[in-house]
């Protein structure tokens, strides 16, 4: 995810997507999560571009399965503007060799098969994600998907803390080699997903229990 400023309250809306995040008593019991993340031109998926995209599958061990990582070259690259390369670092020369957007897009599609949709502000990504299968002429209907953001808040009712990507790998101390690019957000979201379901066993125990036993 690009963490631009206020990337977190985008008004980018997903279609073909469940329209809010499963909860914790719904995920107890997943056996993968494909941990997605996107950075992007700028926040606008209408007008902005995905520059990478990284998935990560982990169970809720946070054991990691699969995971695939690659610069993406957008199909018309006549209609592409470059952009936010202060953010995430990401040249038009990366671009210019990177994996054309539909082998990028099938490639995240096959990694992602039967595992459940996660990631941070998921809303964002889904935004991107539909715009860009939208101009390919393509779609993919997300029927669930969880997000951590989501899960955060959840624990969090009193509002005592801010729920970004950031602060939260701090509170939990999970490390991040490098900031704004997709592989290593996915990885520590993949972390921060672990700590919120510790978090929601401890809080919850005999309502986790209860679900695990099913």
């Amino acid at each position: 995810m690009s963490q631009l400023p206020s990337s977190e309250s985008s008004c980018a809306q997903p279609t073909q997507s469940a329209q809010s995040s499963l909860a914790f008593a719904d995920i107890f019991t997943t056996k993968l999560f494909a941990v997605i993340d996107f950075e992007t031109t700028g926040l606008n998926p209408a007008t902005d571009r995905i520059l990478q995209m990284a998935a990560v599958v982990v169970d809720i061990t946070g054991h990691v399965v699969d995971s695939f990582d690659t610069i993406v070259k957008p199909e018309q690259p006549s209609e592409y503007t470059h952009g936010a390369e202060h953010v995430h670092g990401i040249s038009t020369d990366d671009v210019d060799v990177g994996m054309p957007l539909g082998l990028a897009m099938r490639r995240l599609q096959d990694i992602s098969q039967s595992a459940l949709f996660t990631a941070h502000n998921a809303r964002f990504d889904l935004g991107f994600l539909h715009a860009e299968l939208a101009r390919l002429g393509q779609s993919w209907i997300i029927d669930q998907y969880v997000d951590t953001l989501f899960l955060s808040r959840s624990l969090d009712p009193n509002k005592e803390h801010p729920h970004t990507l950031t602060h939260l790998i701090d509170k939990y101390g999970i490390k991040r080699d490098t900031a704004h690019n997709a592989l290593a957000d996915a990885q520590a979201t993949a972390q921060l997903l672990v700590a919120l379901v510790a978090q929601a066993r401890q809080q919850q125990p005999q309502s986790a229990s209860s679900d695990a036993s099913e």
